[in-house]
């Protein structure tokens, strides 16, 4: 009998050591599991922040594309590209609504003969003060795009012909009257400018080449002035 109590306590001993040696274990586990979870968890949210970089690096990029795609690169300018876009949804708006719109072709007067007596690097410098000029004599509303070389092309929507024709002769005037000497000795510099506003007469290419013609007649009629 005795022996019998003696292996049974022997027993009891065994299983109490077995639970504490298996409840040990388990905390053992449980740690290493909680590690492991706080090491992914890291890795996570490293890997989240760069996600972030990446995207924010790849908006930046996409941004820089569209002003690239639309921009002049002398002039920070719309170019002819992204014109063509735009004078023809301004047209078609202001055909649909019976609305002003105002198109306006200028062009600077000799200026071959600024880049052959000045150099073209003196020319590049007239075109930005040129874009620097039209950016402070435009509403926000209102698109100028260099259209090629030394031509512009201004779009004034809601502008009658009278506000167009006193737009161009303010721009006129403060091209003439800018300090040019600052750039090189004896340079002077003036535009010309011809205007359209008649949304009636057929298609946004049509308006552009009635602009067109009348900066022709500036060309032809002595420069340095506007005609519509």
């Amino acid at each position: 009998m005795k022996t019998r109590d003696n292996d049974f306590i022997s027993l009891l001993k065994r299983f109490g050591n077995a639970r504490v040696f298996n409840r040990q274990r388990l905390l053992d586990e449980l740690g290493k599991a909680y590690a492991e979870m706080e090491a992914l968890n890291r890795s996570l949210a490293e890997a989240n922040e760069q996600k972030s970089r990446l995207l924010d690096q790849l908006r930046l990029q996409t941004r820089e594309l569209e002003q690239q795609s639309r921009e002049d690169p002398l002039t920070g300018l719309y170019n002819r590209r992204y014109l063509d876009f735009r004078i023809e949804n301004e047209f078609t708006r202001a055909k649909r609504y019976n609305r002003n719109l105002s198109v306006v072709m200028a062009d600077l007067d000799h200026f071959k003969k600024v880049n052959d007596t000045y150099s073209h690097m003196v020319g590049d410098e007239v075109l930005k003060v040129i874009a620097h000029l039209f950016r402070d004599n435009l509403r926000g509303v209102d698109f100028v795009a260099r259209y090629g070389g030394e031509e512009f092309i201004l779009l004034l929507p809601e502008t009658p012909s009278n506000g167009a024709i006193l737009v161009c002769e303010r721009i006129r005037r403060e091209i003439e009257s800018y300090n040019w000497e600052a750039l090189r000795p004896k340079l002077r510099v003036t535009m010309s400018f011809g205007l359209a506003y008649d949304v009636n007469v057929g298609d946004h290419a049509a308006m552009l080449a009635q602009a067109d013609a009348r900066l022709y007649e500036a060309k032809r009629g002595g420069r340095n002035q506007v005609r519509y």
